[in-house]
């Protein structure tokens, strides 16, 4: 069944149910009306009579001075009808004495009594009074109070009952029109929701509480799915790079394996190798264990820094103090390669981070300035900026540079620019990307730019420590 049919059914059951209510209320009004204007007639004819009666008037004189169809009866002591207008044989009508009026009476004085009469079956409304002279005066008139009369006498309420639903009617069919439209476009909502193929432009609501919460359910459920869409658009982003990351690691992995296992298949089929050849494959195949233990260890860091970077410890960490170290740690190499650096970071320049990262950020810096700046270029690390909560710092070297179209992917994973700077000049091929993941574990940003004099410069910012006053003060406004 419709919505619509059945809002209009339980209105018309209210509206029935409401109707007989008034009806009923109206009769018992009605009822109460008439028998409290039949026991004042009843009770000031009785009093008529009972006068008419002292003064020995004849009761059939009497009794055609009253109306035709009042009854009149009079009752003794003891029960007994002793004359009634209505009966004529009263010999033959039973004890009054247990009737509820004479009862009432007996006992009050006068008392009054609705029902059926035993020997007219008819309804009456009984009075009993009881007279100065000890018998019982009984009058009686008819008692009908029919639907029919109360409707007639209540036309103008039924009248104005009925204007009253007939305008309820017209805005209930105007208001139940609006939200059965509402209706509609739900159940159309959800059965296209089902089939899978949403058309959010087509459901129009009107301008109501219902439409209200409609649109809003609709919005709701749009919103859920575009960002269903992009968690799906996403989690396959990460799919596709999760599967390109372990391809590039196979590979990676695969040239340290294959150069090990070269160089023992070769010491261990020539047995009478010379001495000198055989320190030569050995040292090769150490050096590439080096290498395979820093992709190992690479791979470990940048898989930790982006799947649990919680796990990084911070504490107060001196930049100026770790670029040093790194410069002592790597001098050797430096000088080799016929490089120079220049540390002009003060000692003061502290921020809250983790050590480890932070020291990984500036030996990858380095080392690869050593791997692709070429010979004899020299090296400049400064804070050319600082900030209420950051430092800014650049790192430059007067090297080769990066072409422009590669700097875009300088950050990424295992990427391969160009031939100048490819394996064979050493590192594992995710240093740059470990610099990056180490930058934004502080809440900084890097970007890496060609320098117009020559050479690679990467800018990039670090959070500061808070001072001992920046800590109070934000302890006091707490």
């Amino acid at each position: 069944m419709h919505y619509k049919t059945r809002l209009y059914i339980n209105f018309g059951l209210i509206v029935l149910a409401f109707m007989f209510i008034t009806i009923f209320f109206q009769l018992d009004r009605e009822k109460r009306y008439k028998t409290d204007e039949l026991r004042a007639k009843l009770s000031a004819y009785s009093e008529m009579i009972d006068e008419y009666l002292k003064q020995d008037c004849d009761t059939l004189e009497v009794t055609q001075m009253l109306p035709e169809d009042l009854r009149f009866t009079i009752i003794n002591p003891e029960g007994l009808v002793i004359y009634d207008n209505v009966v004529d044989k009263i010999r033959d009508m039973s004890n009054h004495a247990d009737r509820p009026e004479v009862l009432s009476a007996r006992t009050k004085g006068s008392g009054y009594a609705i029902r059926r009469s035993a020997s007219t079956q008819n309804d009456y409304l009984y009075y009993a009074h009881r007279s100065n002279t000890g018998n019982y005066i009984r009058l009686a008139l008819p008692y009908t109070v029919r639907l029919i009369d109360v409707m007639k006498q209540g036309n103008l309420i039924f009248y104005g009952l009925t204007v009253v639903f007939i305008v309820m009617l017209v805005l209930l069919l105007y208001k139940t029109d609006k939200f059965s439209r509402v209706m509609s476009s739900l159940r159309r909502f959800t059965s296209d929701i089902e089939k899978g193929a949403v058309d959010y432009k087509s459901f129009q609501f009107p301008d109501t509480d219902s439409g209200i919460i409609g649109k809003k359910i609709i919005k709701l459920y749009e919103q859920l799915e575009t960002s269903k869409k992009q968690t799906d658009l996403e989690k396959e982003r990460n799919r596709k790079l999760k599967q390109e990351m372990t391809n590039n690691i196979a590979h990676e992995l695969k040239t340290p394996v294959s150069s090990i296992q070269g160089y023992l298949e070769i010491l261990n089929e020539n047995a009478e190798l010379e001495s000198s050849k055989r320190k030569y494959f050995v040292e090769s195949a150490y050096a590439q264990t080096l290498r395979l233990s820093a992709l190992i260890k690479d791979i470990a860091l940048i898989t930790k820094l982006e799947e649990a970077s919680t796990l990084f410890p911070r504490e107060k960490v001196n930049i100026g103090k770790i670029a040093e170290d790194v410069i002592n740690e790597l001098q050797a190499q430096l000088d080799k390669a016929g490089m120079t650096i220049e540390n002009k970071l003060e000692r003061d320049l502290d921020i809250s981070g983790n050590h480890n990262l932070v020291h990984a950020i500036f030996r990858n810096l380095v080392e690869n300035s050593i791997n692709y700046a070429g010979k004899n270029a020299s090296i400049i690390i400064d804070c050319y900026k600082e900030e209420a909560d950051f430092y800014h710092f650049r790192y430059y070297d007067t090297g080769f540079g990066v072409k422009e179209k590669y700097l875009q992917k300088i950050f990424d994973r295992f990427v391969r620019l160009e031939e100048s700077r490819d394996r064979r000049t050493g590192g594992t091929g995710l240093g740059l990307s470990i610099v990056k993941h180490a930058v934004l574990f502080h809440q900084g940003s890097i970007m890496a730019e060609n320098r117009a004099e020559g050479g690679l410069m990467f800018k990039f910012s670090l959070r500061k420590h808070p001072s001992p006053a920046t800590s109070e003060t934000k302890t006091m406004q707490l």
